[in-house]
């Protein structure tokens, strides 16, 4: 079972209203603890068994957000202070932490990247296990200098490609032999998959940009029986959001069922170079993901930001400033956009609180931002 849907584990409490909040007391020990209003107000839910995917439903329906940093704060007290019993729980802090500090020690370390384990990369998770291994026996690994054509517009090979390491550039071919980099591909990154997916020729040289590490996946004549067409077209649309979610740094360490839940939670739209996707002042209902494209954010007509493949907003309207909209939202290219509508926006997030509290926090910082400027 997720965390989110597990009744809380809890003594018998003594809930103890004030006018800042309030306080509760533990009936076994007569201890007590104070809380602020919104943890007051939470825990006054949480106390008979609630759950945190219910409690976020049941203020959804009074016509109440939920604050998920807030939540999460008050799940860590209750966890230090030795009163929140569950184990799963327990262990989901635990890890959130740890990994925290990974993180942190890494970035200070400046490492060089290590080349990544194919086996654990989204496209070989995305495929039933047997076919999964078959094609990674097949597959062949090459250390590829920079400056190398990897695939050539045009051509009707079928192999697909994955960056272990290093650096790549997707270039579409003009006229007169000229090339225009439309995107930069970076370690886990996948290319070749209309071909060796849907059997269409390449659109687009790939050339690396730096000494690479790439992993050549052979297309094989039983991939197309076991995969129907139909199957690998929403396989592609998979892979492209993955790929952008995995480009973030918000999205990137999150686990796999997170990712899922977010790629399953909306739909795919195309959008022309300097389309309008909202405009400030508006109502809003909707949050969105760059897939590929780039979106330029501005603010009284000044531009005061560029979201590119992995970036996340819309969010600043549906969590932070009563459904309005905070800025203008335009392409600043061909664009392909996952769209989150809010309903589903809000499902998401009570079942998985850490994507929820990293989402509402990046929301946070960007409405700073505004009120900075």
């Amino acid at each position: 079972m997720r965390i989110e849907k597990e009744p809380l584990q809890l003594p018998a409490l003594q809930m103890q209203p004030s006018a800042d909040g309030g306080s509760f007391m533990v009936l076994s020990s007569r201890k007590s603890y104070r809380l602020n209003p919104l943890q007051y107000s939470y825990m006054d839910v949480l106390k008979n068994g609630g759950s945190i995917e219910g409690l976020v439903q049941f203020f959804l329906g009074q016509g109440w957000l939920v604050s998920f940093r807030e939540l999460s704060a008050l799940l860590e007290f209750l966890i230090q202070q030795g009163l929140l019993q569950n184990p799963n729980i327990q262990a989901y802090f635990n890890r959130a932490q740890q990994t925290m500090q990974e993180q942190g020690h890494l970035s200070g370390q400046g490492q060089q990247a290590a080349s990544l384990n194919p086996s654990q990369l989204p496209f070989f998770r995305s495929l039933d296990p047997a076919l999964a291994k078959h094609l990674m026996q097949s597959s062949e690994r090459f250390q590829v200098p920079a400056n190398i054509k990897v695939i050539q517009s045009g051509k009707n090979d079928r192999d697909l490609f994955i960056l272990l390491k290093g650096q790549a550039g997707i270039y579409r071919v003009l006229g007169n032999q000229q090339r225009q980099m439309v995107a930069a591909l970076n370690s886990g990154a996948l290319f070749g998959e209309s071909g060796f997916l849907l059997n269409q020729p390449r659109t687009a040289d790939v050339i690396t940009l730096a000494p690479s590490e790439i992993l050549r996946v052979r297309h094989l004549p039983e991939f197309d029986q076991l995969i129907k067409s139909d199957k690998a077209q929403s396989l592609q649309q998979r892979f492209w959001i993955l790929q952008a979610l995995q480009s973030s740094n918000v999205f990137k360490n999150l686990p796999g069922d997170c990712l899922d839940s977010l790629i399953f939670s909306g739909r795919l739209v195309k959008a022309p170079a300097h389309q309008r996707l909202f405009a400030e002042g508006q109502p809003a209902n909707t949050c969105y993901i760059v897939v590929q494209g780039s979106v330029v954010i501005s603010q009284q007509g000044r531009n005061i930001n560029v979201m590119a493949q992995g970036a996340c907003f819309g969010e600043i309207s549906l969590l932070m400033s009563g459904g309005q909209r905070t800025a203008t939202a335009t392409t600043q290219q061909e664009t392909i956009l996952l769209e989150i509508q809010q309903n589903n926006f809000y499902q998401v997030l009570s079942q998985n609180l850490f994507l929820a509290k990293e989402i509402e926090t990046l929301a946070a910082q960007r409405l700073e931002a505004d009120r900075k400027r």
